[in-house]
């Protein structure tokens, strides 16, 4: 068997520990239909789309134990405050269950933490209660504004720092080992990264790290890889 952080990992638990997301802003309804299809089957954490493909995701997670995202000023995070604020009273009145907010990036390179606060407080209030995660994209960042992004998250009240919109590749070992150190007990993680980027092992040691949830469009092969990964690594364990 095999176990990360002392919970048992069989192809349920880490389906469990992905969102099944697809943000392209090119992606047609059927690709959302057959990622509806593959999160349900699978029972993915959520399913998480664009703003206009909202609607169908609700509607066919009603029901189910797959929870409904939505990503909100993705992928730039340049949206005036009064937009974000909207875009996430919308999708609250619409039944959304995980708000997905890019923050401000000019805000955090230009040392405005300030603002960035305001930011993050104004999109918790905005979401009503529903569960909130910041991406910050941390490979425009250096390691000090890493730091200040996820500790202006975490006073901001948000539940999760997210790694990135997941549009250029995956954080390096160093990123996530600063951001687990930087986040461990106050705050989750997610992480997310092109496709090409998650491999089942690279999915397991990002958890292993101390991620909490995997953002990609890839469920499907790093869930069905994990028998693959178990016999090659026969015993292994990560506590």
């Amino acid at each position: 068997m095999l176990y990360i952080r002392g919970e048992e990992i069989n192809k349920r638990t880490l389906a469990k520990k992905i969102d099944g997301s697809l943000l392209n802003p090119f992606t047609t309804k059927q690709e959302i239909e057959n990622l509806i299809s593959m999160s349900l089957e699978y029972h993915t954490n959520s399913i998480c789309v664009n703003p206009n493909y909202l609607d169908m995701v609700i509607e066919a997670v009603k029901g189910t134990d797959v929870k409904s995202c939505v990503v909100i000023d993705y992928p730039f995070g340049t949206g005036a405050l009064e937009d974000k604020v909207h875009q996430a009273e919308v999708a609250v009145q619409k039944g959304v269950d995980i708000i997905d907010f890019v923050i401000d990036y000019g805000a955090l390179k230009s040392g405005d933490r300030e603002h960035l606060l305001k930011e993050v407080k104004a999109c918790v209030a905005a979401a009503q209660g529903r569960e909130t995660r910041f991406i910050i994209e941390v490979c425009y960042l250096t390691d000090e504004e890493i730091v200040t992004a996820c500790e202006t998250v975490i006073e901001g009240g948000g539940d999760f720092v997210k790694t990135s919109t997941g549009r250029f590749g995956g954080p390096d070992m160093r990123v996530i080992d600063l951001m687990v150190k930087t986040c461990a007990g106050r705050c989750k993680l997610k992480i997310a990264g092109t496709g090409r980027f998650w491999t089942t092992a690279i999915a397991l040691t990002t958890l292993a790290a101390g991620f909490d949830i995997i953002g990609t469009r890839s469920a499907k092969s790093i869930v069905d890889e994990l028998p693959i990964f178990e016999s090659m690594v026969k015993n292994f364990e990560v506590r």
